[in-house]
């Protein structure tokens, strides 16, 4: 039911759990890259979010151990990541069935003499990307960490997009600033609690649409309802207060993605196990909304089953927002914001790029594009033509994550039919090329649909040889 209405079922699938079944691997021309995300057979995918920009320094410590704990009773072939929300978020590991690699990155952080709490006490890329996620400053405003929180969810929604199913995100966290149901996003409550309500409102689109499930789980375990720093408030009541509004938090972040909130307890590893099995069998409910006046008004959901005592999980509502097309301030921005290179790559987009380096014949970096146009948003025209508006854009990073050199474009045009026709089977095309000096780059290209607002950024390593070097 929608606000309390009958709806017309479209599709119903039931999903579950089963050992992964590898495919082949993907398989490419030379100089051709993709952030396709092959996946392999065996339902949804986690992401275990580890939240240093939330959590007291005190409370890491007990965050990263439960992490280790969690990733040694993995079942065998589990698709588990790790991203890191600090700044932003940032990728540790990628989706792997195997977690050996990460468990040897977290027996290397122990408790050492740094303001975080912990010291690297080793030398491997994984260890040296958790370390280097540890924000330099936690003494945050409560504001500035909101913001940051609502852009690392956006921007993990985009990069995991791609794929197919649903995600399961353990926000392993000492506090959730994030507030998702109209009953804290209405204009005058949000401006109390620090909330961009427009802000708010397209992380819970974007989380909706990624298929995302988001299971909060409380690192500060049991003390008597509050947490370390809690027990050094000036007024007990008000820390026990406090610890009242993080799990009021903790149950709206999981009730509207439909996942579940874990508390109240100090075996963290065993809250994440629970969190992991109970997103691992689902099923997939489709309707198409009878209202389709897009106000941007709440619209509540309620499933109903015919067996008694069943509990069901479900995502409880959503915004009936209008999409807007991206401006071109605004979709310079966004583009820009996802080029970062701490930033995971966005996978909303399909992109597959040709990448060719100087030589004896060419000065610069050459880039050939083909985006899945089934993913743009094309608009009719009066003369029956399609119109789109993509932006393109190529950043070269060196070794110390300094811009060293970047392109960019874009594309606004029409297709006649038969046009049209062509890049839905082909992709959709375009090309740059990009000046730099002989050295070593991490090469992100990435494209933007403005009607759409999907992002898809794809990272290829590069090393550009001298003239020397180019004439071999």
């Amino acid at each position: 039911l929608e606000d309390g209405k009958p709806q017309r079922i479209a599709a119903f699938n039931a999903h579950r759990y089963q050992a992964p079944q590898p495919g082949p691997p993907l398989k490419l021309p030379p100089h051709q890259f993709t952030n396709f995300a092959a996946q392999d057979s065996g339902g949804a995918v986690t992401i275990v979010l580890l939240d240093t920009l939330n959590t007291p320094m005190l409370e890491q410590v007990d965050a990263r151990k439960a992490m280790s704990q969690f990733l040694e009773k993995l079942p065998p072939g589990q698709r588990v990541a790790l991203f890191v929300l600090s700044d932003h978020p940032k990728l540790v590991q990628g989706f792997t069935g195997s977690s050996d690699v990460l468990v040897a990155a977290a027996r290397t952080l122990r408790p050492g003499s740094t303001p975080y709490g912990v010291e690297n006490q080793a030398d491997t890329p994984v260890s040296q990307a958790l370390f280097s996620a540890f924000p330099a400053q936690m003494v945050l405003d409560a504001e500035t960490r909101l913001r940051v929180t609502l852009a690392s969810m956006k921007m993990l929604a985009r990069a995991v997009s791609g794929y197919p199913g649903r995600k399961n995100v353990l926000w392993l966290s000492g506090r959730f600033p994030l507030r998702l149901s109209p009953e804290f996003t209405t204009n005058n409550h949000s401006q109390l609690i620090g909330q961009d309500q427009s802000e708010v409102l397209e992380t819970a689109a974007l989380l909706a649409a990624s298929q995302i499930a988001v299971y909060p789980i409380d690192v500060t375990g049991l003390s008597v309802g509050m947490s370390i720093r809690d027990r050094f408030a000036p007024d007990v009541a008000m820390a026990m207060s406090t610890a009242d509004d993080k799990r009021t938090a903790m149950e709206d972040i999981a009730r509207e993605t439909g996942g579940d909130a874990f508390y109240g307890t100090n075996a963290v590893n065993d809250a994440m196990v629970r969190g992991l099995k109970h997103g691992s069998d689902y099923y997939t409910l489709a309707y198409t909304p009878a209202n389709r006046d897009w106000n941007g008004r709440y619209r509540k959901i309620e499933v109903k089953a015919s067996l008694k005592g069943a509990r069901l999980t479900f995502r409880r509502g959503y915004y009936a927002n209008q999409d807007k097309e991206f401006s071109g301030d605004v979709a310079a921005r966004m583009l820009a914001t996802a080029m970062q290179p701490t930033v995971p790559e966005s996978t909303m987009l399909l992109v597959k790029v040709q990448v060719l380096l100087p030589d004896s014949e060419h000065k610069s970096v050459r880039i050939d594009y083909a985006v899945d146009a089934h993913d743009i948003r094309f608009t009719d025209t009066e003369d029956q033509r399609k119109h789109v508006a993509v932006d393109f854009m190529a950043t070269a990073w060196d070794k110390d994550f300094k811009d060293a050199g970047y392109t960019t474009d874009v594309v606004d045009t029409a297709f006649r039919p038969e046009a049209y026709q062509q890049v839905l089977q082909t992709g959709f095309p375009a090309h740059q090329e990009l000046d730099l000096k002989p050295g070593t780059y991490m090469l992100r290209v990435g494209v933007l649909d403005r009607g759409s607002q999907k992002i898809g950024t794809v990272d290829v390593p590069i090393t550009i040889a001298s003239k020397e070097g180019q004439g071999n």
